[in-house]
Order: C-alpha cells, then structure tokens, then sequence
C-alpha cells in the first residue's frame, strides 16, 4: 500500500484499489510469490506470479517495492526472479498490467507495451499492459539475467534500503 501512497493515489482511491493490492494465501502456498528482504528479514518488496494455462503466458499478478528502496535495485532483482520462475513454470511470456507510473520500469526491462485496460477496482485508471518475452536460459539481457547468470542465489540475496525507510 505504501507503494500505491508513493505513487500520488489517496486514501479513496486505495479503498477501491484494494481487492487488487492484496496477496491471497493460495499464490504463497502454492509458492508463487517471492520476497525481498534486508539483511534483517525485513521485507522490501514481493512478486507474485500466476500460470494462465495458456501455452506458457504467466501473469505477473503483483509487484511491489517499498518507496524507500526505490532505484536501488530491488525491483530489478525482483523481476529477475520472477523470470526465473516462470521459466521453471514453462513460461515463454509474462505479461503485466502496469501501474501508469511504473510503465518506464517494465519497458527499460525489455517488455513491449501492446496496450492499455481499465484497471478492473477502478475503470477510471488506464493500466498499460507490457509482454515480457522471456528469452532461453542462460542467455544475458535486460531481464536481469546477467545477474542471475552470475551464480548468486536468491535466497543469499539481500539489499539494504536507504536509512530513510520508515
């Protein structure tokens, strides 16, 4: 939610935003949902991710970064990971309805917008939509596969934010 504040909505607009900015226990059981933590456990950001069952297209079902850690990183190496997952899930493509203020991070990452759609909690707002092409394993690009390629773990990565985060 804190994302959503930093983004200029108010408190009415959250109401109405909220059935779409919670995370259900299904994802997380189902173990579709990653999180970024500090050094200290606590969290800095999630991705949450959804198989459509149509010939490998994943929904990027939630993204989240704490204001705080904004262009430090975290999203970047959140996105990387869920790239990494969907290839386990046979995923070839994930696509994404963006927040209009995130549009510039998702098209510096590769995706290509194919549109926009009214943002079902709120038809008022318009969310672009991006398609993510995830390329072969192994291959670097600006999915953040050169990270991945570069051997470090996931679970062993931790980035502190800012001595500004509340």
């Amino acid at each position: 939610m804190r994302a959503t504040k930093h983004d200029g909505y108010d408190d009415d607009a959250i109401s109405r935003f909220m059935p779409g900015l919670k995370v259900n226990l299904a994802p997380i059981a189902a173990g579709l949902v990653l999180v970024a933590e500090d050094e200290r456990g606590v969290p800095l950001g999630y991705v949450a991710l959804r198989p459509t069952g149509m010939g490998g297209l994943i929904l990027l079902e939630g993204f989240f970064v704490d204001p705080a850690c904004s262009r430090g990183g975290v999203g970047r190496r959140l996105f990387a990971a869920a790239v990494e997952h969907s290839r386990k899930m046979a995923g070839n493509v994930i696509l994404v309805y963006s927040s209009p203020n995130s549009a510039g991070f998702y098209a510096r990452l590769g995706a290509i917008r194919i549109g926009t759609t009214p943002f079902v909690f709120s038809p008022e707002v318009l969310l672009p939509m991006f398609a993510f092409s995830i390329p072969p394993s192994g291959e670097n690009g600006a999915s953040g596969d050169d990270w991945l390629a570069a051997g470090i773990g996931w679970s062993k990565w931790r980035r502190a934010c800012r001595a500004s985060r509340a």
